[in-house]
């Protein structure tokens, strides 16, 4: 039973991250767009939490490794505030990008 919910939860936060970062790039709005991706940074951190959470009270290295993956997303919001060209906002989407599919897959793995 317990193993079926917690299947449950990774499909639901796959889902959220997969259509999460498919609006940041289809999305054309100004501001829809900035939204997304500040929710997407926040997302990389919440799974960067549960991820760090996940592994042992011993396993010091694989918990800093999600917590970097986690503060990737936020490296990447600080970049597009100081983002001056089209290069620095692709820099800063795939920060965030990194920071979700990292983080996911150091929870499936």
């Amino acid at each position: 039973m317990a193993l079926g919910i917690l299947m449950i939860g990774f499909v639901v936060m796959s889902v959220i991250s997969i259509l999460g970062l498919l609006l940041m790039f289809l999305v054309k709005n100004r501001k829809t767009k900035e939204k997304v991706l500040y929710f997407m940074a926040g997302w990389g951190m919440i799974i960067a939490v549960l991820g760090a959470s996940a592994q042992p009270s011993n396993y010091v290295i694989q918990q800093l490794v999600s917590w970097i993956l986690g503060f990737l997303g936020i490296a990447g919001v600080l970049v597009y505030k100081k983002a001056g060209n089209r290069w620095m906002t692709l820099i800063a989407y795939l920060l965030i990008i990194l920071s979700v599919v990292g983080g996911m897959e150091r929870l499936f793995f």
